[in-house]
């Protein structure tokens, strides 16, 4: 009997949690013999897919800014009808190719509807092949202040057989974000959290380590971090840029930072700093927080709240109730806030990874494999 194939879609836009979470999906169904194809939309990452995965880079377009309000090219371009054609020329080549059992829509039809022209054509010839449709889904969506947008959500998602919601409804339902969700019965499945392996750490060091996922939006969390760091000399800070953070604003930061602080872009290995260290500063991004709470860092919060985004603030908010984390307010950050609060988090005993399912990546994949059996 041939392996199970599966076809993954995912667009990120701006940080690149999408693309992670897609990852370490398409990564658990090739550990388990699936033949797996994950086309991503947005722009390259400096890291690889893991053993097994086929990665199809479509010509990548992202968000111009951090409102989401205008979608660009690579080179900052509209985006145009003939980068849309090449786009679908790729997915329906890979499609025909791989006639996959089972097709997973990452973020869709839950948000992404500005790619509705090429997802809508991908999900219809994917059934017509005799796939069947999946959604894969972050614990918390943005708000939407018209509820309209909500039943278009869940009238979109009839077709799918499934919708994985990565998350615990012990911490956040996915109902909380999403009103309608009961009216997906039975299909709606909440699989965990989907976490990366545990990294391999020694006894827990002396820095605080600030990342801000990707680093497309943490300009300001990393600004006031370095002035932060002047105020904590007795101990050394690690300020992580991220694969998109700008070289240039990197290198001027480095400049102003006093001596033991370190300022850096993209590290592969960021889970094991985050494990190592005294206190993780970051967003509230999905897989910062997952990677945080896996190691049981003692951790600050600072999440991204730009443009009526309220995800992260959510997701901080549910974990401040539960004792996880200490979260300052965009608005209430300021060099003295976060030096005060890193001093509060340096006085907590690490606690050990807490008591919320993390093993939403083997959970998924289990049950996409009994999909296609």
């Amino acid at each position: 009997m041939s392996p199970p194939s599966v076809f993954i879609w995912v667009q990120h836009l701006l940080g690149t949690g999408h693309l992670r979470r897609a990852h370490l999906l398409a990564g658990a169904l090739a550990q388990r013999g699936a033949r797996v194809v994950l086309a991503s939309g947005g722009p390259p990452v400096p890291w690889s897919p893991a053993p097994g995965v086929e990665l199809v880079q479509l010509p990548p377009i992202h968000a111009a800014d951090s409102r989401f309000s205008t979608l660009a090219t690579a080179e900052g371009a509209p985006v145009h009808d003939r980068l849309w054609a090449a786009r679908w020329a790729i997915l329906e080549d890979r499609l025909e190719t791989l006639r996959p059992r089972i097709l997973v829509s990452e973020h869709y039809p839950f948000g992404r509807g500005a790619f509705a022209r090429e997802l809508e054509p991908l999900l219809a010839r994917a059934t017509a092949l005799g796939a069947v449709l999946v959604a894969s889904v972050r614990d918390v969506l943005v708000s939407k202040a018209d509820p309209a947008k909500h039943r278009a959500a869940l009238a979109r998602a009839a077709a799918y057989r499934l919708v994985l919601v990565h998350g615990d409804p012990a911490l956040i339902p996915f109902g909380a974000s999403f009103p309608p969700a009961a009216e997906l019965g039975g299909r709606l499945v909440h699989t965990g959290y989907l976490a990366g392996p545990a990294p391999r750490t020694g006894e827990r060091g002396e820095e605080v380590v600030v990342s801000a996922g990707g680093g497309a939006v943490g300009r300001v969390l990393r600004a006031i971090a370095v002035e932060a760091a002047a105020a904590l000399c007795d101990r050394p800070w690690r300020i992580v840029g991220g694969s998109a953070a700008d070289p240039g604003e990197l290198a001027e930061l480095a400049a102003k930072a006093r001596p033991g602080v370190i300022v850096e872009g993209h590290r592969a290995d960021l889970p094991e700093l985050v494990a190592r260290a005294a206190v993780s500063v970051s967003q509230a991004g999905y897989n910062t927080v997952v990677e945080t709470l896996a190691a049981g860092t003692p951790v600050v919060l600072v999440p991204f709240a730009e443009g009526g985004e309220d995800e992260q603030t959510r997701r901080a908010r549910a974990l401040a109730a539960r004792g996880l984390a200490r979260v300052l307010r965009e608005a209430e950050l300021s060099p003295a806030a976060l030096a005060r609060a890193v001093r509060a988090a340096l006085a907590e005993r690490p606690t050990g990874p807490p008591d919320i399912d993390l093993d939403g990546a083997a959970r998924s994949a289990e049950l996409l494999l009994e999909l296609s059996a």
